[in-house]
């Protein structure tokens, strides 16, 4: 049984908390556990981060961005000024109502595969005066495939997706959570954004914790919303020091505190059948 098959998982949180290190190491978990597994880069401001942390430096070239599949940004609007779905270039049927086939329809230059892993780009900012990322964020809304594959979706920094009403089409949101007053606070808005959309499935991460006093102090600063905390990662200096050798962060030991947050996560969509 493979619960948390076919979900869309949103992981978001502000600049420097490890959400790009936390889906690297939650791609190589659930691909151990036999899930297809589907990572979208969908910060457009962080050229080669997700790769490098989880291919390392081996990787000669980045995926075309998914943008481009579905005809750049002569094609692509911006979520907010032009609310409507996206569509394939010649195919007027949203892709929400005609989910992409990923085997058929994308050729093999959109993603990175290794390990059982797919990895896609929504897109980059690549030119000075290229404007705003919304045609980006408007592919990480939208960009829905067939099959049982776990979607996790690598969001920029901050909480203008949700200005953006991109979580309307995710099953999950993880906030990824540093032990800083600014993490506490993004948590405290992302919630009163939840509550008024209706969604449930929205989880706390506690990661870089180095201690007992210092997880015990971010539950006090959370108040009543530690309940939405679902795991905490602990401080690895062993896994810093890989990320700046530039090595792959997937490697043949699974990170227990993920195995945790996994299990947590399957647990929640078990209790809710």
């Amino acid at each position: 049984m493979k619960p948390i098959s076919g979900k869309r998982i949103l992981v978001c949180g502000k600049g420097g908390s490890g959400k790009s290190t936390f889906v690297a190491l939650m791609a190589d978990v659930l691909q151990k556990r036999g899930y297809e597994t589907l990572v979208l880069d969908g910060d457009a401001s962080n050229p080669e981060g997700l790769i490098r942390l989880m291919f390392g430096l081996g990787v000669n070239n980045e995926p075309k961005p998914l943008l481009e599949f579905f005809g750049g940004l002569d094609v692509v609007t911006c979520p907010v000024d032009d609310p409507s779905p996206l569509t394939r270039i010649d195919d007027l049927v949203p892709v929400p109502e005609k989910r992409i086939d990923i085997t058929r329809e994308i050729p093999s230059e959109y993603y990175i595969k290794k390990k059982g892993i797919s990895l896609f780009q929504a897109g980059k900012i690549e030119a000075y005066g290229q404007g705003c990322d919304g045609p980006v964020e408007k592919v990480v809304r939208d960009f829905m495939v067939q099959g049982e594959w776990v979607s996790l979706i690598d969001m920029k920094a901050g909480i203008e997706h949700f200005g953006r009403k991109i979580p309307d089409t995710m099953d999950m949101i993880l906030v990824v959570l540093d032990p800083t007053l600014e993490s506490v606070s993004i948590a405290k808005r992302i919630e009163d954004f939840c509550k008024k959309t209706k969604m449930k499935n929205f989880w706390l991460i506690l990661n870089k914790i180095s201690s007992k006093e210092m997880e015990s102090m971010m539950m006090e600063k959370l108040g009543e919303l530690k309940s939405r905390v679902i795991g905490s990662v602990s401080y690895d200096s062993e896994l810093i020091q890989r990320e700046l050798s530039g090595g792959s962060l997937i490697t043949d030991d699974a990170h227990k505190d993920i195995e945790q947050i996994v299990d947590e996560l399957e647990k929640s969509v078990l209790d809710k059948k």
